[in-house]
């Protein structure tokens, strides 16, 4: 056991070193930080794809998750994968539900918030 210690030692450093050549950007920030130039300042703007679909995914978790299941596969309600559906079909059945089969989020989610939430169903498949 004593002598299997550097091996999970080194294993775990080549390990990290293989994670952090994977990683996009890692080689730039490595280089930033031997400089003394200031850090990049983040600007307000629309929000980055990936970050939209982490809020559709939220939101669906908090407000769908319930009838449609937390992997979106059905329950109550249908299964969301490969919908074929426009964008302004699916929104407008978000803000208007269906009578008797799904609530109405007109009012309770904001429009930018059912935007977050159509990203989120496209990226079922």
């Amino acid at each position: 056991m004593r002598g299997d210690k550097p091996k999970t030692v080194f294993g775990c450093l080549l390990l990290a070193l293989a994670l952090s050549a994977t990683i996009p950007g890692w080689d730039s920030i490595a280089d930033s930080s031997q400089t003394n130039s200031p850090p990049a300042v983040v600007q307000d703007g629309p929000e980055p794809p990936g970050a939209e679909v982490a809020a559709g995914r939220a939101l669906f978790l908090k407000n769908c998750a319930h009838c449609h299941g937390a992997s979106a596969r059905g329950e109550e309600g249908p299964d969301l994968h490969h919908l074929d559906e426009s964008d302004p079909w699916i929104g407008n059945r978000i803000r208007n539900g269906k009578r008797g089969e799904m609530t109405a989020f007109e009012g309770k989610l904001k429009p930018e918030e059912i935007d977050h939430l159509i990203g989120y169903l496209r990226t079922l498949k």
